[in-house]
């Protein structure tokens, strides 16, 4: 618990609730920004009772694609290639050209906002892991999940700074591969998607959603399954607003010093860790994702939960391919044995290539908050595989079963 009452707000944070402010937008006078090792909390001075109002922006504070696409085009001169690019190459340029260029003869509306953001050397997620913390992952999904990522990311960030280089050499030596990765790290960790700003809003994505950044609500950290709300208003007659407004409610009591949560919606620790640079302890969302027959792009993924929950899915693709296999028309349970058998040799396997968890640490090398990560995700991986085992085992005693009522008896070995 932070003491609220006797910090001062940094400039920074200050400036940000003023141009909030400005652009008639709020920002609760008992919630203050309380600076640490990886940017801000929002902090309660006093306690804040339920229900309260934390931050309200009006749309057009909100960071889209269309409006980062818009001011680009005119920092930019305005060039084809930009229409190609996609919401992240946008937003993200449109954030770096923050740092390289001053307001004053550009359209670059968001500088209060920027300047709160967490330097690169206070980001935690993936791609900012060292060599070293990244090895800790090696033998499960998310060390290839980081490598694919950053592969990607590269790749985007090569194909925006060669138009930043056709119009300004000096920009595109400051548009660099860490100033793109900080930027797109934030809006991996704090984008909220374009459905939020609508009459309904929501946190569903569907074909048509974007990822959104919306200044001010986003200071707000996770907690999960903490009761908020987001609330559109649209201007009309009871009202003084000139624009719809999006706003924040917390529902539960705050008491003074404590912080104030907002709730990203149920998310596993790979996509915790992967895009936020955090973990929770036995997070109870925690999914594996499980390919059969191969790599290739096409190949069906199976996002299985603790609890085996979804595997049912993957059990029928295997007895599909089981019986493809044997041309049988009826299923038998000589195919639910090869199934169980099959399934449960490629659970084992991938127990097996998973790193230990019970292993000494070089705290000066490899950071404690990555170390904690790194436990929790592995404890929640191990989980769903030695559900899955179980689940195996319920198929392969039901075959089992299957087979005694048609007069065969049958041992397995260990």
């Amino acid at each position: 618990m932070a003491d609220a009452s006797h910090f001062d707000e940094d400039p920074k944070a200050i400036e940000l609730k003023k141009w909030i402010a400005r652009n008639s937008g709020y920002f609760d006078a008992n919630a203050k920004f309380f600076k640490n090792n990886s940017g801000f909390s929002i902090v309660a001075k006093e306690q804040i009772p339920s229900d309260t109002t934390i931050v309200t922006i009006p749309f057009r504070l909100a960071i889209t694609r269309k409006t980062a696409t818009e001011a680009l085009t005119q920092i930019l001169e305005p060039h084809s290639a930009i229409e190609s690019w996609n919401e992240r190459q946008c937003i993200a340029s449109y954030l770096c050209f923050h740092r390289i260029l001053d307001s004053g003869s550009f359209p670059l509306q968001h500088h209060p906002y920027v300047d709160t953001l967490p330097a690169s050397k206070q980001l935690q997620t993936g791609l900012f892991l060292t060599s070293e913390e990244r090895e800790l992952f090696r033998g499960t999904n998310m060390y290839g999940a980081i490598q694919d990522r950053e592969q990607e990311w590269r790749l985007e960030w090569n194909q925006c700074r060669n138009v930043v280089a056709e119009v300004n050499t000096e920009w595109a030596d400051a548009f660099s591969w860490e100033s793109y990765l900080t930027s797109a790290s934030h809006i991996s960790s704090r984008a909220f998607p374009s459905t939020l700003l609508s009459k309904t809003p929501s946190l569903l994505s569907s074909p048509t959603t974007e990822p959104i950044l919306l200044p001010g609500i986003d200071s707000l950290n996770h907690a999960r399954g903490h009761p908020v709300s987001w609330i559109v208003t649209y201007p009309n007659e009871s009202n003084d607003l000139h624009d719809p407004c999006v706003s924040l409610l917390i529902h539960s009591p705050t008491p003074g010093g404590s912080e104030l949560f907002n709730n990203y919606g149920a998310k596993p620790n790979a996509e915790l860790i992967l895009g936020y640079g955090f973990s929770i302890a036995e997070n109870p969302d925690d999914t594996i994702i499980l390919k059969v027959g191969g790599s290739t792009a096409d190949t069906k993924k199976w996002e299985i939960s603790r609890s085996s929950r979804g595997a049912e899915g993957l059990w029928s693709e295997i007895l599909s391919l089981v019986t493809q296999q044997t041309a049988e028309e009826e299923i038998t349970y000589e195919d639910e044995l090869d199934a169980s058998s099959m399934l449960g040799e490629m659970i084992r396997s991938l127990i097996e290539k998973l790193p230990p968890s019970k292993r000494s640490f070089d705290p000066g090398r490899i950071r404690p908050e990555v170390i904690e990560m790194f436990r929790n995700y592995l404890e929640g991986q191990q989980n769903i595989l030695d559900s899955l085992l179980a689940f195996v085992d319920v198929k392969e005693q039901s075959a089992i079963e299957k087979a005694r009522s048609q007069g065969v008896d049958i041992v397995l070995e260990d």
